[in-house]
């Protein structure tokens, strides 16, 4: 996998661990096979729309886009929104991954923060392992389970096969 490839895969990561009542949505647009995001702007009814590397998308193509969200729900559609990770599918994958790394599982306050998994931005396990060096060698075995298993979930849920892969593969 190159490094854009990589790129795309983490920022998938990003849009389908955003907290659920969180006000960004994220997309993808089949049409031209980028992913962007929007956001409501401040004391409006209106929409920002911005591309992957959180620049504003020029008012043109922001016009486009929102005449297609538009219609998002009829079935000739091209964009598809990034659907979000439950708290329960989070602490799931966190202890799914502790528990093939018996070590780690047995440090009770590890297991127990997976479990405690709040609404918020990501996983609490890459806190974790950002923060304990102790643990830090589990770290990459953690981030290729984490990428391989969001890449699944937008495989199921969105119904779509091949929109990570498109982007990664």
């Amino acid at each position: 996998m190159d490094q854009v490839q990589l790129f795309n895969l983490h920022w998938l990561c990003y849009a389908v661990t955003s907290p659920c009542n969180g006000e960004e949505r994220y997309y993808y647009d089949g049409q031209n096979q980028k992913l962007f995001y929007t956001k409501p702007v401040t004391g409006s009814n209106e929409t920002e729309f911005f591309n992957m590397v959180d620049l504003r998308i020029d008012a043109f193509e922001s016009l486009s886009l929102s005449a297609r969200l538009g219609k998002i729900d009829e079935g000739s559609s091209s964009l598809v929104e990034i659907p979000r990770l439950h708290v329960s599918d989070k602490i799931l994958i966190q202890l799914l991954f502790l528990s093939k790394f018996p070590g780690i599982i047995h440090h009770e306050d590890v297991r127990l923060a997976a479990e405690k998994q709040q609404d918020v931005q990501g996983f609490v396990l890459d806190k974790i392992f950002t923060e304990n060096s102790g643990l830090s060698p589990a770290e990459p075995y953690w981030d290729e389970y984490k990428l391989k298993t969001i890449q699944y979930y937008l495989e199921i849920y969105t119904g779509i096969q091949g929109i990570a892969l498109k982007l990664i593969g």
